[in-house]
């Protein structure tokens, strides 16, 4: 049977209730609750608007115009791939063109104004795919020798940066405004304070005639130089190859390159067949993790580890000198490593600069419109290193992970003191003016590595979470297999908890019995846990509920303790996976998870009286496969090995 997968420049906007993690190539929105219709305080919905490539990086300083009956915006986008957000009537027709190198601009597509909040996701290019399903496994074969390589001129046509404008500084003016829609009629430009640009005389048809803006605010734009060349060939009858690689999975590529709105190329194969329909389990954006990134992570922890033992005095600066002029005198045994010596963020910097990860010192620099007292910050408290990671190559990636329980290895960590943590601090140091250091640390393949190596999984584990708010997390070389472990043991959790139902999705979705009022062993929302209001039944019934099967306590309890939100849906398939990783994380079982110890796990811990259906636990002997076998620890492991397999090839 054929399948088909579209790959739109434009895709639907209406906004919906999402899964909690959607593919980086898929329309996102979100809802937002609006107050009633004729209500005195209701506001004018917005719409946000992201550009991104194929795959799944934004596209950022794009200058480009939102057109529809009674205004318009023109904008850059920013450094999120993000405009403005677009406030137009409901139904509203928006129609949206790209600025290319010449000035000129280009239709890419066009849809219809939401009631209500939302979040329109524009990907570039348009792409048509034909293929046919595969299984996973099967004979290795060479078709990786056809790809296309990586050449010097993948990296697009880049206009450079106007004489006069320093990098990073803010331009003054919006992007050209487009030219007028129909030849009579010039379009008026959303108001900035400036002159108009010049306007571009190759005008681009559409149905409506914009009208001048009067109700959209002026936009904030961000970009640091003119908008990049928009030009491509028609990918869109391009026939993929398909073949298997050495290892035997299946996989599709085009042998002509794929060439995005601005002349770059990105995106060497698809891997079509290696993602999953089941909620909550894909990550949001296929990022390509090679054997030399894994290395560098390797080496990153590797000395972030070993400088847990030295007892630095001298300062990042100093340290860091000491070690370019060969005077480095430290040696291991100088402090216990799982002593904290209150200096983190001195030991991230000296890891990060000694193992080549960032060039200088992290917060070398003066970045543009800071402050003295914010560089300061920046330099001085590990709460504040967020702008400094990003100007040093790191991406803020907080959105597209559940926690920190779920970061990869290499991730660095930035955390902020809550206030009652702050005050404690405060009132111990007796210093009224302390500023909110908080903490930072890179994620290990097991724990945490700053100044000192978390503790032990015997004594009380690091973070402790109630301690920190506003948890941040950055990314530039990185190693996914701990989370793809997570993933995978996941699965297998769902398969031993949820045996009874086949369907992965729908396993989110059970109940242990049917709440008050009801038969069903099937609950439809998420919108919390369905047990919430409803006092407990008797036994041996239990409020066990979803994939894991949380009991209503359980949830509360996290929602109590401030790790779950309260807004939105709160039971929500990637809700219900959080709540599972952080029971397995109080059980000490998710250091060796990420390991990949799922005996140690299993047999080491107490995971089996959290779970009674694993291995070891009291509910497990009635456990049977479908053909009748028992669900014991060789099943567990087989299956931990296929979902881990399946879970690797969508980063591949």
């Amino acid at each position: 049977m054929n399948t088909y997968e579209e790959l739109a420049d434009i895709e639907a906007a209406t906004p919906h209730e999402p899964a909690p993690e959607e593919s980086a190539l898929q329309t996102s929105a979100v809802d937002e609750a609006a107050p009633a219709e004729g209500s005195a305080t209701a506001q004018p919905p917005e719409l946000s608007i992201c550009v991104r490539a194929l795959d799944g990086e934004p596209i950022v300083k794009l200058g480009v115009n939102v057109c529809w009956d009674g205004g318009e915006l023109t904008a850059f986008t920013n450094a999120e791939g993000l405009l403005p957000p677009v406030k137009a009537p409901p139904g509203a027709v928006l129609t949206l063109a790209v600025q290319r190198f010449n000035k000129t601009y280009k239709e890419i597509g066009a849809t219809v104004m939401p009631a209500s909040n939302g979040l329109l996701t524009a990907i570039s290019p348009s792409l048509v795919l034909e293929t046919k399903t595969e299984i996973h496994v099967g004979t290795p074969g060479t078709a990786e020798a056809a790809i296309p390589k990586s050449e010097a001129s993948d990296a697009g046509d880049l206009m450079p940066t106007p004489p006069g404008i320093a990098t990073g500084a803010a331009p003054e003016h919006a992007p050209s405004a487009p030219p007028a829609r129909n030849a009579d009629k010039a379009a008026t430009p959303q108001a900035t304070g400036k002159a108009a640009p010049a306007q571009s005389t190759k005008p681009v048809p559409v149905q409506a005639t914009p009208k001048p803006a009067t109700a959209v605010p002026t936009a904030a734009h961000s970009a640091t130089s003119a908008p990049r060349k928009i030009s491509g060939a028609d990918n869109t009858k391009q026939a993929p190859q398909t073949g298997r690689n050495e290892r035997g999975h299946p996989i599709a590529f085009h042998t002509q390159k794929l060439i995005d709105w601005w002349g770059s190329w990105r995106l060497p194969t698809l891997n079509l067949w290696g993602e999953s329909a089941v909620q909550g389990t894909a990550p949001k954006t296929r990022v390509a993790v090679n054997a030399e990134m894994v290395q560098q992570v390797q080496a990153l922890l590797a000395f972030a580890k070993e400088q847990t033992e030295y007892d630095y005095t001298e300062g990042t600066a100093g340290v860091l000198t000491s070690m370019t002029n060969r005077t480095f005198k430290h040696k291991s045994g100088e402090k216990e490593a799982y002593d904290s010596t209150g200096l983190c963020y001195t030991y991230v910097k000296v890891a990060l600069t000694r193992s080549k990860i960032v060039d200088g010192i992290l917060g070398d620099k003066k970045l543009d419109r800071q402050s003295a007292a914010e560089h300061y910050a920046m330099q001085d408290s590990a709460s504040k290193a967020g702008p400094a990671l990003l100007a040093k190559g790191f991406r803020d990636v907080t959105a597209s992970v559940p926690d920190a329980r779920w970061a990869a290895a290499g991730d660095v960590i930035v955390y902020e003191w809550t206030d009652e943590t702050w005050a404690r601090r405060k009132k111990k140091k007796k210093n009224d003016k302390l500023p909110n250091h908080g903490h930072i640390d890179i994620r290990d393949y097991e724990f945490y590595v700053s100044d000192f190596l978390t503790l032990p999984p015997n004594k009380p584990a690091h973070p402790r979470w109630a301690e920190y708010t506003n948890i941040r997390i950055y990314r530039k070389v990185f190693d996914p297999l701990p989370t793809q472990r997570i993933r995978a043991f996941l699965r297998c959790l769902r398969e031993f908890e949820c045996q009874a139902e086949q369907d992965d999705t729908k396993r989110y979705q059970m109940l242990n019995c049917a709440v008050p009022g009801t038969s069903a062993r099937r609950f439809s929302s998420y919108r919390t846990h369905p047990w919430k209001g409803f006092p407990p039944p008797a036994r041996p019934y239990s409020t066990a509920a979803g994939a894991y099967q949380i009991l209503a306590s359980t949830w509360q309890e996290k929602i109590d303790q401030g790790l779950i939100t309260d807004r939105g849906d709160i039971f929500s398939p990637a809700i219900q996976d959080r709540i599972a990783v952080m029971k397995i994380e109080e059980r000490n079982a998710l250091h060796l998870i990420r390991m990949g110890k799922i005996k140690e796990a299993i047999e080491g811990t107490t995971l089996p009286k959290e779970w009674t259906s694993l291995p070891g636990g009291g509910e497990n002997a009635r456990r049977r496969t479908a053909d009748g076998k028992p669900m014991n620890m060789t099943y567990l492991q087989s299956l931990f090995d296929q979902y881990l397999s399946e879970e690797r090839i969508r980063w591949e």
